[in-house]
């Protein structure tokens, strides 16, 4: 009796560490070969079209802009996502709006509820999009270089094969839905300068 007793017990541990190691398996599995060099590129398509493409997380942004107003600290801990202490977070939102100009830099955005915005659409750098997606932990990886190169591989998704063929379809006074990253401030919670780092651009 013991003996089933304790075999049941080493089943449902085994369940449990299998359960939770799913993510890691994704992870690993981007490995060609074991001792392989691990493919950035592979892993940052893996984020984009099986992670940011099919999850939830993105906030409206009216909606964001009100919650921060009424309640900073209450907002960036809902829905904000920051990997040391500080007053600035990055969120993943979303918005819809018509297009008031097109540059080389940018898309200006007018929105239905939050005002006008800017799309950047040339210099997508920096590290907005990882961390406002959620979806890759620092403790994932052995050094911060290998954490930045995460960065460095989706905003090259981004930046050069999902924007480009989608901008140069688009036109002043196009109606257009977007998906992407912000960093917002406590420190200037009523009127804050918002630019979106896209994930994915959409008309209407």
């Amino acid at each position: 009796m013991k003996k089933i007793y304790k075999y049941g017990l080493l089943l449902l541990a085994l369940g449990f560490l299998g359960y939770h190691s799913v993510y890691f398996k994704k992870l690993s599995a981007v490995r060609a070969q074991a001792g392989a060099e691990f493919d950035f590129q592979a892993y940052a398509d893996s984020i984009y079209y099986q992670g940011m493409l099919k999850n939830d997380r993105a906030v409206g942004l009216p909606a964001l802009l009100a919650a921060v107003r009424t309640d900073a600290d209450g907002a960036f801990e809902q829905y904000g996502n920051r990997l040391g202490i500080g007053n600035s977070a990055y969120f993943m939102v979303s918005c819809a709006g018509e297009i008031a100009e097109i540059t080389a830099d940018e898309i200006r955005l007018v929105t239905d509820e939050a005002g006008p915005v800017s799309i950047n659409t040339r210099y997508i750098f920096g590290n907005a999009l990882r961390d406002a997606s959620g979806l890759v932990k620092l403790t994932d990886f052995k050094t911060n270089a290998e954490f930045n190169r995460v960065s460095e591989a989706l905003n090259a998704l981004i930046r050069t094969k999902v924007i480009p063929p989608v901008v140069q379809q688009l036109r002043a006074g196009d109606r257009i839905e977007v998906t992407g990253a912000v960093k917002l401030s406590k420190k200037t919670p009523e009127h804050p300068e918002i630019v979106i780092t896209p994930a994915q651009i959409k008309p209407e």
